[in-house]
């Protein structure tokens, strides 16, 4: 027995309520397999793109924070190469002359002497090197010398 023999044999109430039911079996369907799996995929697509325009903004923020840390290692301010002239230069502005300069092994931090200096100037010099905020005083000695108002003076900087 086929299923078209099978419906013919029912009342024509039953046979369009069997179409029917069917109908509704058919929709059932669709929505299951085709198109609820379509809108998870289209949710789940607007959450990846909302994640990867946050990531791509991560990204353009820390590449702004790269650029402005090699613009200003370039110039000398975190430590770089040019630590010893940048000290040196801040120094000669202030009439200071740099005794000797030692910078650690991993160039993090630098030992600086100065000799018979004006207590003034070193004071000076040490509050402008603070508010650059590219270096630290890690520690500070000052002896004083035969010069009244003078004074010997070793510190150690650490770059920020």
């Amino acid at each position: 027995m086929t299923v078209k023999t099978w419906l013919q044999q029912k009342t024509p109430r039953e046979q369009l309520l069997l179409i029917a039911g069917l109908g509704v079996v058919l929709m059932v369907l669709v929505w299951q397999l085709l198109w609820q799996p379509m809108l998870q995929a289209k949710t789940l697509s607007a959450q990846r793109v909302t994640n990867a325009e946050r990531s791509l903004l991560a990204v353009r923020s820390l590449a702004q924070q790269l650029a402005t840390a090699r613009a200003a290692s370039a110039t000398g301010v975190n430590g770089g190469g040019n630590l010893a002239q940048t000290l040196d230069d801040s120094a000669s502005a202030l009439g200071l002359r740099i005794a000797s300069l030692e910078p650690t092994a991993d160039n993090s931090s630098v030992s600086v002497r100065l000799n018979d200096v004006s207590m003034t100037t070193v004071l000076a010099w040490l509050y402008d090197i603070e508010n650059s905020g590219s270096l630290s005083i890690d520690a500070l000695t000052l002896a004083p010398v035969a010069t009244p108002g003078n004074v010997n003076a070793s510190l150690r900087l650490r770059g920020n």
